[in-house]
């Protein structure tokens, strides 16, 4: 049997001055290691989303940029960071055929925040301004450092990987979920309350993000490695 393609999606960054595709290297490692052969998406265009989904069998939204606001309806916070709304549009389109073409989709980080709004959700621009009592979402930390607990929910698919009601993250994020779109449940939470993990709802394709950074602790984590490999084996069901 084939192993399955999983595209991960990419942002644009320099690189001795000239713009390169740009992706984090551990979640190619993570999917290489889960047994997916990887593709990297370029921004592109809208038009090529049906392509390129086709051409997978599962899709990987990757870390990066702060969502557009306009895409949700919200002016711009004071604490809004980067945006990069080619990348946004590309990758919500993404998300419609991935769902319409029935392949599985992990969203990391960003991925989490570009989902929901895909999905009709809205973020919280900035953690600190929109919840004072929030604990350090954006650690200073080292990367493959855990830093603050999560609370999953019991029998959720996300509990059935992990195998456990309670763990700590690592944690690089600024923006989170605020209202929640309708086709996902929450699945995990901060103590502050902040959304730490979305599932669609039944009858969905299989889908589930995630606000930490599970490719930089999969190397030395079997738990943050199965998030991988589930992946993987939901989207074998695609590579037959």
């Amino acid at each position: 049997m084939a192993k399955p393609v999983i595209g991960i999606t990419s942002t644009i960054a320099l690189h001795n001055q000239i713009p390169s595709v740009d992706l984090a290297e551990k979640v190619v490692k993570a999917v290489m290691n889960a047994g997916g052969v990887p593709i990297v998406l370029p921004v592109g265009n809208v038009e090529l989303a049906s392509d390129w989904i086709k051409a997978c069998d599962g899709l990987i939204l990757s870390s990066g940029e702060d969502v557009d606001p306009y895409l949700y309806k919200a002016e711009p916070s004071p604490k809004l960071q980067k945006t990069f709304k080619q990348r946004d549009e590309v990758e919500m389109e993404l998300v419609k055929q991935a769902l319409q073409q029935k392949k599985p989709i992990f969203a990391i980080c960003r991925g989490i925040g570009v989902l929901n709004v895909a999905l009709g959700g809205s973020l919280m621009q900035d953690i600190e301004t929109g919840l004072p009592n929030a604990c350090k979402h954006y650690q200073e930390a080292g990367r493959t450092d855990v830093t603050h607990r999560i609370q999953i929910v019991k029998d959720s698919l996300l509990h059935q990987v992990i195998g456990s009601e309670e763990i700590r993250v690592n944690s690089l994020h600024h923006q989170a979920i605020g209202r929640l779109a309708p086709p996902l449940k929450q699945v995990a939470s901060a103590a502050d309350g902040v959304i730490e993990a979305v599932e669609g709802k039944a009858g969905m394709p299989y889908v589930l993000g995630v606000q930490w950074h599970p490719e930089e602790l999969a190397a030395n984590d079997a738990a943050m490695a199965r998030l991988f490999t589930v992946l993987i084996e939901r989207a074998s069901e695609k590579s037959i």
